[in-house]
């Protein structure tokens, strides 16, 4: 199991819950690509008290490296264990922008669970660091979120990073310069 911090923050997880996690997920994509029985089990599984935390989680799925499919929730509204689920599930049947996963996709995915920190509001965007931080803007109705790692792997600098988030959020490219407000949280990435 591979865990990748963006910042200092940690859930401090054992390596027998990130397991149960990482469990959850592969269980859950095949469940709901195969089309298995209502409602998924959790029997099997121990959900520790730490798993039963209501935690805010995003789960990634890629293949050859390449987005494949990525679901989340910035507000913690349900336990870790049960996020992870919910996520996998809309980030292999529901995100907009790919056909639903397909059973002969499986054995090609590469799951990426991201567990959030509290998510908090900054005064000064000298306060975002990239690679350490995501970031929420928000300006208006318009709202769009890049997790720590996106800009990082995209070899951004802040200004790229905001642009590219400004039209992710439907704005103008130049919008996050004015009237705009943010917040930023940090992740620990669990893959394989």
């Amino acid at each position: 199991m591979n865990e990748h911090r963006s910042g200092e923050w940690t859930p401090g997880l054992s390596a027998d819950e990130k397991a149960t996690l990482f469990a959850v997920a592969e269980d859950t994509l095949e469940w709901c690509v195969r089309g298995g029985p209502e409602p998924f089990s959790w029997d099997g599984y121990e959900l520790t008290d730490k798993l039963r935390e209501k935690t805010a989680t995003f789960v990634t799925l890629k293949i050859r490296g390449g987005l494949r499919g990525c679901i989340g929730s910035l507000a913690p509204v349900a336990p870790l264990a049960e996020s992870v689920h919910d996520n996998t599930v809309n980030a292999a049947l529901r995100d907009f922008r790919f056909h639903r996963v397909a059973p002969g996709e499986l054995g090609q995915i590469e799951i990426h669970i991201s567990i959030l920190s509290p998510i908090r509001e900054i005064a000064s965007l000298d306060e975002f660091r990239i690679g350490e931080h995501g970031i929420i803007l928000e300006k208006g109705r318009y709202r769009a979120v890049y997790l720590p790692e996106v800009a990082a792997e995209q070899s951004w600098d802040k200004e790229e990073t905001l642009s590219s988030l400004s039209r992710k959020a439907g704005l103008p490219p130049d919008a996050w310069r004015e009237g705009a407000r943010f917040k930023v949280f940090s992740s620990v990435v669990l893959s394989k």
